[in-house]
């Protein structure tokens, strides 16, 4: 079994997936499939949070490069002088400091994977550096005379705009097109709200084992509240948000089985906010207000349900199929957006 090494050389743990049955996240898991048994490189492109680094693992885990190592490596963390130490290794006394020889990254991951996380971070000059490596093969350590040929495949990973970047000449075109042979746009978890109670179940199966404890769970006006929010931190917010909720929820319960209640779940430093003030029943080309895209999204899903009810004489678990979602998850949304108080 490979090892996720990081820039410390340590092993991360690697026993993660990614989980939901939405449409985007079917789309996401369809395009690591695809990717995972080819030799391409990759560039992975999404928000702050969306999971990024995961989705390398993914692919490198369901590659033929399995039983190599995945090196990792955070561009926008170091100076430009360490991160060429980091890539390419140097040799005893190339610069102050340099007491002993330093093997690289791409050595490290040699017939494994090299993930560059945040690659638009990466300076000019290092960028062509990259490029040759990436056309030709070689590598050579900073004060050494003799080159090193390896074999290495690159997943790269952004959160900025590279075409912007190319037009502002601060990313390489060429380095653009070498790296963008298969891209993956990671989607936000507003694009999947429909994962955010499977995601939250999996983040809170982890923290039940952190926290040593024999449940861990949500109320339903926890999950509501989940549900409703935008998430502009994506996964990450939501984990972060879980673990400190679970943390004060066990403190006030002081007991091995803990509820977490909505009083418990922070978000953006207040508890709760309602959804919308949008008249949801009116019609979108009728109601003279501008909607923003959520406030119109919710009136959509709203009038579309209660219209798939009907069809349907009424019958949730009809309407669930005809829909094409899970039927737990239609009754919260429409309890979410009212539907169910009518």
């Amino acid at each position: 079994m490979s090892n996720i090494i990081n820039r410390n050389h340590t092993v991360k743990n690697t026993k993660r997936e990614i989980v939901g049955f939405s449409a985007a996240t079917k789309k996401l898991k369809q395009d690591i499939e695809i990717v995972s048994n080819s030799e391409l490189n990759v560039l992975i492109q999404g928000e702050t949070g969306v999971g990024k680094e995961l989705v390398a693992e993914s692919i490198h885990q369901k590659s033929n490069r399995f039983y190599s190592n995945m090196v990792y490596l955070n561009c926008a963390a170091l100076p430009e002088n360490i991160a060429e130490s980091e890539l390419f290794g140097h040799i005893k006394g190339a610069f102050t400091g340099a007491i002993n020889n330093r093997i690289g990254k791409f050595e490290l991951a040699n017939q494994g994977t090299l993930f560059l996380d945040e690659i638009g971070d990466l300076s000019l000059r290092l960028q062509a550096k990259l490029l040759r490596v990436l056309q030709y093969g070689d590598i050579q350590r900073i004060g050494a005379d003799t080159v090193s040929h390896v074999d290495v495949r690159i997943i790269a990973a952004t959160n900025v705009d590279l075409i912007k970047a190319i037009n502002n000449h601060t990313f390489r075109e060429d380095l653009y097109h070498r790296l963008n042979v298969y891209p993956i746009i990671v989607p936000t978890l507003r694009e999947r709200m429909t994962d955010i109670l499977p995601i939250a179940e999996y983040i809170l199966e982890k923290i039940k084992h952190e926290l040593v404890l024999y449940k861990l769970y949500l109320t339903s006006h926890s999950i509501n509240l989940l549900e409703s929010y935008r998430w502009p931190g994506n996964i990450r917010e939501l984990e972060n948000i879980l673990y400190r909720a679970a943390l004060v929820a066990k403190f006030e319960q002081n007991n091995k089985n803990v509820c977490i209640h909505a009083k418990n779940i922070l978000v953006n430093n207040t508890i709760t906010q309602p959804l919308t003030n949008v008249p949801i029943e009116e019609n979108i080309e009728d109601n003279k207000t501008h909607l923003s895209l959520r406030e119109a999204t919710e009136v959509f899903q709203y009038q579309y349900i209660k219209k798939t009810l009907a069809q349907q004489q009424g019958n949730w678990s009809k309407s669930a199929s005809a829909l094409q979602v899970d039927c737990s998850n239609l009754h919260r949304l429409a309890n979410r957006l009212g539907l169910k108080n009518k």
